[in-house]
This record gives C-alpha cells, sequence and structure tokens, in this order.
C-alpha cells in the first residue's frame, strides 16, 4: 500500500495581501475607466451645447441678414422717392404702418460702443419706453407676453417681401380715380393687405380693403373703412396705371423674454388681420424665431460723403438725431447667444463680452455663451 503526503509548500489559494493587491488594481483601473467616461461626457456635453449655439446663432443671423438687405426696396420707387402714404392717420405715421424710411432702430441707453451692461441673473425686469433712444415705439410691448427685454438694441426693417409673381395696375373700371383697379396678377394680396403701388417716380401706400378674383386678373378695391387701420382717401390717380404693385411690411426684431421666461430673438411684422391664437400687438403679429438669444447691439454705416459707402458707425440715437436715416448703406450686428444650464463649470467670475464695443457683462451661471457679429450692406443703397 502507497501512503499519500502533502506538501506543506504546495499553494492552495490567495493570502489576503495578494487579494487586498487585486482590489487595489482593479480599483484603479476603474477609476481610470470612469475618469475616461466622465471626461467624454462633459466633452460631449460641451460640444453639443456648443453646436446648438452655433446653429441658433446661424439661424438669427440669417433672418436679420435677409431682411437687412431688403430693407427700402419698395418697387422701383425706394424710400428714398416720393412716398405718398395714404392709410388712415394717426395710424399712417405708427411704427408698423409708416414706410417712409428702410431702416431705422431703438438704441438701449447705456449700451453703445465703450459702455457696459450687467444682464440680471433673473429675469429682466420690464422695462419703460424711455430706456431706449429715441422712446420705443408704443407698437413694441415693454410688458406682458413677448416684452422687450431691456438692455438689447431693436432693428427696424422695411420692405416689400419678394414673391414669385410681379404685379401691375393693368387698369380701373371705374375711369381715372376709380376706386377700384385691376391688377394683371395678384402677388399674395388679400383683403386687409397694405400695398406699395410704384411708377418709379412716385409711391402710393394703401390698404386693400376688398380683394375680388376674376380669372387671372384681380380687382382691389381701397375705398371705405371697414377694415384696419382703413385709407385716408380713396383711388389712385390715372398716372399709376401700369405702376408695379407689391405688399409691403415693417419687421421688427428685438430680443424678448418667452414663455418659459428665457430670452429669445423675436420679429414683430405688420399684419392689420393679426388674430388668435397668434400673438398681436399695435398692428404687428409677434413671432419668436431663435431661442436663447440673450442679447442685440446693433450700429449702422452712415455715408457721409455721398459714396455709398460707410463713413461711420453709429447708435440709433446718433443717427436719429442727425436725421439721417436715409444715408444709412449698412448694419452691424451682434448677438449673444448662450447655452442651457450645466453646459460647463462655474466660472470664477460673470464672463464679459465685447458687443460691438459694448461690455455686456452675463450672470455666473454654467451655461456657455458666444458671439455673432456681421456686417450687413443695404442692397438698395450700395453701388
Amino acid at each position: 500500500m502507497r501512503t499519500s503526503h502533502k506538501n506543506p509548500s504546495r499553494q492552495t489559494g490567495l493570502s489576503l495581501i495578494e487579494l487586498m493587491i487585486a482590489m487595489v488594481v482593479g480599483l484603479i483601473l476603474i477609476a481610470g475607466v470612469l475618469s475616461i467616461f466622465m471626461s467624454s461626457r462633459k466633452s460631449y456635453g460641451v460640444n453639443g451645447a456648443m453646436a446648438r449655439i452655433q446653429e441658433h446663432g446661424r439661424f438669427a443671423l440669417s433672418f436679420v441678414d435677409h431682411d437687412t438687405r431688403m430693407a427700402g426696396y419698395m418697387g422701383c420707387g425706394g424710400t428714398t422717392g416720393n412716398i405718398g402714404n395714404h392709410l388712415k392717420p394717426p395710424a399712417n405715421t405708427s411704427l408698423p404702418y409708416n414706410f417712409t424710411g428702410g431702416i431705422a432702430g431703438f438704441e438701449y441707453s447705456g449700451t453703445g460702443p465703450g459702455t457696459g451692461y450687467t444682464i440680471p441673473s433673473e429675469s429682466p425686469p420690464h422695462g419703460t419706453v424711455g430706456n431706449w433712444a429715441p422712446n420705443l415705439d408704443a407698437s413694441l410691448p415693454v410688458s406682458g407676453a413677448d416684452y422687450t427685454v431691456p438692455g438689447s438694441d431693436v432693428l427696424v426693417l422695411r420692405f416689400s417681401p419678394p414673391t414669385g409673381t410681379a404685379a401691375y395696375v393693368s387698369g380701373s373700371p371705374n375711369g381715372p380715380n376709380g376706386a377700384q383697379f385691376w391688377l394683371t396678377a395678384n402677388p399674395g394680396v388679400t383683403t386687409g393687405s397694405i400695398l406699395v403701388i410704384s411708377n418709379c417716380v412716385n409711391t402710393y401706400v394703401v390698404q386693400a380693403t376688398q380683394v375680388n378674383g376674376a380669372g387671372t386678373d384681380h380687382v382691389v378695391v381701397n375705398t371705405g373703412n371697414s377694415t384696419a387701420p382703413g385709407n385716408a382717401s380713396s383711388g389712385l390717380p390715372s398716372s399709376f396705371i401700369g405702376a408695379q404693385v407689391s405688399t409691403v411690411q415693417t419687421s421688427v426684431y428685438y430680443v424678448g423674454m418667452d414663455s418659459t421666461g428665457s430670452p429669445a430673438l423675436f420679429e414683430a411684422v405688420t399684419n392689420p388681420n393679426c388674430a388668435a391664437p397668434n400673438t398681436c400687438f399695435g398692428g404687428f403679429e409677434i413671432q419668436e424665431l431663435v431661442p436663447n438669444v440673450e442679447n442685440m447691439q446693433v450700429l449702422y454705416g452712415v455715408d457721409t460723403t455721398g459714396s455709398q459707402t460707410p463713413s461711420e458707425y453709429d447708435t440709433a440715437d446718433v443717427v436719429d438725431a442727425a436725421g439721417e436715416w436715409n444715408k444709412v448703406v449698412s448694419a452691424r450686428v451682434a448677438l449673444l447667444v448662450r447655452s442651457d444650464l450645466n453646459s460647463v463649470a462655474l466660472p470664477a467670475a460673470a464672463p464679459v463680452y465685447n458687443l460691438l464695443g459694448a461690455s455686456i457683462t452675463t450672470p455666473r451661471d454654467t451655461r456657455l455663451r458666444q458671439v455673432f457679429t456681421t456686417t450687413i450692406g443695404l442692397r438698395n443703397r450700395l453701388p
């Protein structure tokens, strides 16, 4: 019989020290993986926030750029010619119905080049019309829904929106100076539309109080005051036979407060037919365009030499005081766009951004921000 003997030096398991070493190595590896994961997650969040900011910035500038280039276009007459606004007073001098200039604006006091403004950490309080220079027009809201946020400038543009159909006055069934006139085509005219009619020498602004279709021709009746704001006079002079007809609007860009309490880029567009559920105010239909636009600053390129190039860039109050809106040939627009909260680490101090020379201090929070700046030429005032 063979007897089995155990070898006392043979290993039969892990010692406590080896187990602890293995656990430490494992924890180190897990910590490394977690560190990489957290770093990647943070980078992903920052990249995602930056992508959204850039998308919002591009969208916002594209809206402003398009309408600014169109400013002053009113058929072949333009805003520098002889414009007769035949809308019913005093509406024809209010912001949505005053078409005597292609571009205008309102400068928020204390936000010009070389000055500073601090954006409140909470929702900005309601301002007053006197916070802007010249005084903000009463057709824009300073309280209530979509109100104009203090600290930002306001840009006003007037033009005929492009259509795919050219329309002309082909005649009047009532003879010269008749209340009705025919159109060769309909460029989107409906009852209540504000029209600009130009024969390249003179320009008429009227409201269509009734539109009737008849084959390819359309009859526009502009007598009576059943629509708002209505007309001060009826018909057109006989010299406007063959004149170009198009709709016309005032577009106002401003930073407003949306329903969630966040700033956004808004546009107020002339719409005498505005009705619920749309947001209507003072002859405008107001719509939110791009969220998280926190501030807007605007400078206007003024041609003081007649060279059709800007000699200087001034704020709206300076241009208005000098009566030089018809000399503006370009505009510089700067937008401050922000991300949602928790996009970056909390900074040591409140960040400061340069918007066309104005120092804008933002709240100390975890939002990512970027400034978008562009210079836009007014196509109808350039060589």
